[in-house]
């Protein structure tokens, strides 16, 4: 019995093969929509499939996505057309029919122009910013007397949570010891022993007075900040004191940045 071999009504792209219905003289019936008795191609390179053209199979470039088993896209030849205006930061591109990319497509994304000396100046600072910032938040270690005794380096927090509760108490703490009555006698704060940003360390419990609390508060917690800041400020000087993005990007990269 011979076979057809079937195509999409829409692409003619091959999808398959079927034997043909026989008549009742036993001859197969081979003028069928969407198939023909001439087998396709046998080798079909990749990225590539047989199309019918009404007379012969013909190998066309398929950069199409195709779905998957769960209804998503998937694969398809990303490109981009620098000619239309695509850039570094412009979405890739994929094709919607068989056929080669669009003349001027090019399937690497275009670079990223490099940025002029105020560009990568005006980026470092943000990056300085952004680091200043989060070693403002990761909090800093103080040494402390928990209540034993003897003083140890335990680690506090300085999000902007703790920040703005350190703040506050520092006002409690300043009323209390000016004479206001009906404050608080003892301010009660947490602090970290054997802390790390992966395990957060043992909760400490401390019960400190206002005087203490206010030590903590300017020569650990404003201490801190302000170091921190010195630092960001005197890395964005250096940054604005280069003459080349080649020295603001070695700068950073000295800061791990």
């Amino acid at each position: 019995m011979a076979d057809l071999y079937t195509y999409d009504l829409k692409t003619r792209e091959y999808t398959g093969s079927r034997p043909a219905q026989p008549r009742p003289d036993g001859t197969p019936i081979v003028e069928c929509l969407a198939a023909t008795p001439v087998p396709p191609p046998a080798d079909v390179p990749a990225g590539h499939v047989a199309r019918w053209s009404g007379s012969a199979w013909e190998l066309v470039e398929d950069h199409r996505r195709h779905m998957d088993d769960t209804g998503t896209k998937q694969g398809g030849t990303a490109y981009w057309l620098p000619d239309e205006g695509d850039d570094w930061q412009s979405p890739e591109r994929y094709m919607e029919a068989l056929g080669p990319l669009p003349a001027g497509a090019v399937t690497v994304r275009p670079e990223k122009p490099a940025p002029t000396l105020a560009e990568a100046k005006t980026e470092a600072a943000g990056t300085v910013d952004a680091a200043t910032s989060a070693a403002i938040l990761a909090g800093f270690d103080y040494q402390i007397d928990p209540g034993t005794g003897t003083p140890e380096t335990l680690h506090f927090s300085y999000d902007s949570f703790d920040q703005q509760n350190f703040a506050d108490s520092a006002n409690v703490a300043t009323l209390a010891l000016s004479g206001v009555e009906g404050l608080p006698g003892s301010v009660t704060w947490n602090a970290y022993r054997g802390h790390t940003p992966e395990s957060g360390g043992e909760l400490v419990r401390l019960n400190l007075t206002p005087s203490s609390f206010l030590e903590l508060y300017t020569s650990g917690a404003l201490t801190h900040k302000a170091a921190q800041m010195e630092i960001g400020g005197a890395r964005k000087a250096a940054v604005e004191a280069c003459d080349s993005v080649e020295a603001i990007a070695s700068l950073l990269e000295s800061w791990g940045l």
